[in-house]
């Protein structure tokens, strides 16, 4: 019986461990919950340039484009960059012009060889922007709310307002937003793809909360000095990777000391959603080689594994309590049988309920829908898929990641 009584314990302390990887899902809600409600500021807040490159989404500009030109903001301009587009992207652009003087215009050239086209515009948008704070987003993304470039200026000029706290001294020079997919038809792609989504943000968020650099940002929502973009040299280590470059450059370039984290309901970007599987599949593999360049971040890899993989630890140790007494000849009473299964059932909902409202509480606070027991089912599957990611990553020809030179 002394094996017995070893397992016990063993699997007692890996149910403790996984109860506290499982309270851990509550800890951005908890943290950002504290700061969602903004202060008047009275400092000025900083003039704004919102950048918005476009490739070929001319519909998603008349959808979308409104709703930025209408923002409640004293001092801002708009520079779309038409990406090379085919469709009547630039007559919708030059449509709006015509009624908003703060909106601009530019075109990437097509001579352009050695950078890929969403980096050249980007650099483009950079480099024609008036004012030092620039604003990214993308044509098939809305905000949420009239307040959205309000809340970006509270944040520049009193970061001590979000959720890092005080841990800035001055102001920030980046400022990581959030973004959302809109409710879709395709509901259980909408899901899948919003947990996975949820799942990143909430991994960079925590790992910002918990004072560390950021590890990416999302290209829909992301405020950037232009003096730190020029200094930086722009995306000058990457120039021919396809996507990602929003990501590699708070990659490269956040610090504890100048990353600001802003987690407001008024300050969420809707973006578009995926219209089918396929489409989200090639996003999960150029996310893959997006990874590859990344730096800084085996602590924060090691504790997404640790949660990754905790679920399935749980339940090797429970599949290794029902094949013991068969590997060592214990012959059990049918007490002992029933005992051991309501305490084995007792600890799996407590594990179950805990992570759940956990989870649910942090996707609460920064406006995600909730997950019940579909979370179970994407946390189970989300090993799964990151293998397959890898697997497909490696199948593919680098070329498919670049811009091919012509």
């Amino acid at each position: 019986m002394l094996i017995i009584k070893i397992y016990i314990l063993m699997f007692l302390a890996l149910w403790l461990i996984a109860i506290i990887v499982a309270y851990g899902y509550g800890r951005v809600g908890r943290r950002v919950s504290k700061f969602q409600k903004f202060s008047p500021v009275s400092t000025p807040l900083p003039p704004l340039t919102v950048v918005i490159p476009a490739h070929n989404q001319a519909t998603a500009l008349r959808r979308h484009l409104p709703a930025i030109l209408a923002q409640d903001y004293d001092l801002f301009e708009v520079i779309v960059v038409n990406a090379g587009s085919t469709d009547d992207t630039k007559d919708v652009i030059e449509r709006f012009e015509f009624q908003h003087a703060n909106l601009h215009h530019t075109f990437t050239p097509s001579s352009a060889r050695d950078i890929s086209l969403d980096r050249l515009a980007l650099t483009l948008g950079f480099r024609a922007a008036t004012y030092d704070w620039i604003v990214v987003t993308r044509p098939d993304c809305e905000p949420a709310s009239p307040n959205w470039l309000t809340r970006i200026g509270e944040t520049i000029v009193a970061p001590q307002c979000g959720p890092q706290g005080k841990r800035l001294k001055g102001e920030p020079d980046i400022v990581i937003g959030q973004a959302v997919y809109a409710e879709s038809r395709h509901s259980w792609l909408n899901m899948k793809s919003g947990f996975a989504r949820l799942w990143e943000d909430f991994s960079n968020f925590e790992h910002v909360l918990t004072g560390h650099a950021a590890v990416r940002a999302d290209g829909c929502n992301l405020a950037y000095r232009k003096s730190l973009f020029i200094e930086h040299q722009g995306f000058s280590e990457h120039l021919n990777l396809k996507l990602g470059a929003e990501e590699l450059l708070v990659n490269a370039t956040s610090k504890p000391s100048n990353t600001a984290l802003m987690l407001t309901p008024s300050a969420i970007v809707i973006q578009d959603p995926l219209p089918d599987e396929r489409t989200w599949k090639k996003q999960r593999l150029f996310a893959c080689e997006t990874r590859r360049h990344r730096r800084h971040t085996w602590f924060h890899n090691f504790r997404k594994g640790i949660r990754l993989l905790m679920p399935w630890v749980l339940f090797a140790g429970v599949a290794a309590g029902v094949a013991l007494p068969f590997i060592v000849n214990i012959d059990l009473d049918v007490t002992s049988i029933y005992s051991a299964v309501a305490i084995t059932a007792l600890l799996a909902i407590v594990y179950i309920c805990v992570k759940i409202s956990s989870f649910n509480r942090t996707a609460r606070t920064l406006s995600y829908r909730s997950y019940y027991l579909s979370f179970l089912l994407f946390e189970l599957r989300l090993p799964f898929w990151r293998f397959s990611d890898a697997i497909a990553h490696k199948r593919a020809s680098r070329n498919e990641f670049r811009k091919k030179f012509v």
